[in-house]
């Protein structure tokens, strides 16, 4: 698949760069990721398995480490961390490889970070402001280093969202020894924990570490212990992004099969995830709302809705990865070739997808 390939070269260091590995004073494996496939119905494959891209699916096997390092520079503008003035190309997570190639150190625009007792580390990526992002890079990220046993001090943006406030508020990690980044600086660093999270190479594994992440945050914000049987479609709405043109149609569609048109962004985080633990069936697109699947209870039904020009695994890794069961169609959107921000410009076919639900509804227990 086109995306996997293109993420595996990018956690490849090029020539002439030092890995993570070279520049570390010292390297701890935190886990080992086996392949996993993903996760089954319980029952033979639907009608039409071809419109599943995953039904065969199986994550990627990963080593998550992490890395104490010494005298590096963080740029704030591609997220990416340099090394006696040189890139580090796996802290570059989807970018350019010509801007990072291009990176150098900019005299002006560094701020020296002042000595700190404990750890400090880099918790995020440059998309830190979307939620599939925190949950899937930051989250792990701060459970590991919220059981360190030494003061944190995070390296966080400038400006963070409410959620992301309590998320902080949840792990215990609130701190007024934070460091905020300001647009366009860099930072230079006497000592710098990374852990590999953050540079998105667990998105298509299954990670033990990251559902324990979720689980303790389940736990926090009181969710209950067994799900309560709801259906929840996570609607799209005025999305930015792949918008499609007869959303609504199918959203009123599932509202009489008994789905709670949900968006989750209109939430607290705590009520993100005492909602989706209380879910036996969730259904959307793909789409950084559905990250919150991570907060379902293991065996929920999630059934994924995947563009046709951008077909990526990652919520089948998030749902593998929570024991949930989980199932996929393509749906066709005329975009022209393969990206993650075209609007569909093709109609859903509601008919057939609310046929699906059907099919997918006589699988759920019997309450």
């Amino acid at each position: 698949m086109p995306l996997l390939s293109r993420l595996r070269r990018l956690f490849s260091p090029s020539a002439g760069s030092s890995g993570l590995a070279e520049i570390a004073r010292s390297v701890t494996v935190l886990e080992a990721c086996p392949s996993r496939r993903v996760s089954p119905l319980c029952v033979a494959d639907l009608p039409h398995p071809e419109r599943n891209p995953f039904r065969n699916w199986e994550s990627m096997p990963v080593t998550v480490r992490q890395y104490a390092l010494r005298n590096v520079v963080l740029d704030q503008p591609l997220m990416t961390l340099l090394h006696a003035g040189v890139p580090v190309p796996e802290t570059a997570y989807v970018q350019d490889p010509e801007a990072v190639r291009n990176l150098r150190l900019r005299p002006e625009d560094v701020i020296r970070c002042a000595p700190f007792k404990g750890i400090t580390a880099s918790c995020v990526d440059h998309w830190a402001s979307n939620f599939y992002h925190w949950v899937a890079h930051t989250i792990p990220t701060l459970h590991v280093l919220s059981q360190a046993g030494r003061p944190v001090r995070l390296v966080l943006p400038e400006h963070i969202h409410p959620w992301q406030v309590e998320t902080l508020e949840l792990f215990g990690l609130t701190s007024d020894a934070h460091i905020r980044l300001q647009q366009g600086r860099q930072y230079a660093f006497k000592a710098l924990d990374y852990i590999t999270f953050v540079n998105g190479s667990t998105d298509f594994a299954v990670s033990d570490l990251s559902r324990a992440a979720y689980a303790r945050l389940r736990e926090a914000a009181g969710a209950a212990t067994k799900p309560a049987g709801r259906r929840l479609y996570i609607e799209r709405g005025s999305s930015a992004n792949r918008h499609v043109p007869n959303e609504a149609e199918l959203a009123d569609g599932l509202e009489k099969l008994g789905f709670e048109r949900i968006h989750p962004e209109t939430l607290s985080l705590s009520e993100q995830i005492r909602l989706f633990s209380d879910a036996a069936m969730v259904m959307g697109m793909l789409g950084a709302g559905m990250a919150n699947i991570a907060w379902c209870q293991p065996g929920t039904l999630v059934y994924e809705l995947v563009p046709s020009h951008h077909i990526n695994p990652c919520f089948a890794a998030m749902a593998t990865q929570g024991g949930l069961t989980y199932w996929a169609d393509v749906f066709e959107t005329g975009a022209a070739q393969e990206n993650h921000t075209d609007n569909a410009a093709i109609p859903l076919p509601v008919e057939d997808i609310l046929g699906r639900v059907r099919e997918l509804i006589a699988l759920l227990p019997a309450a």
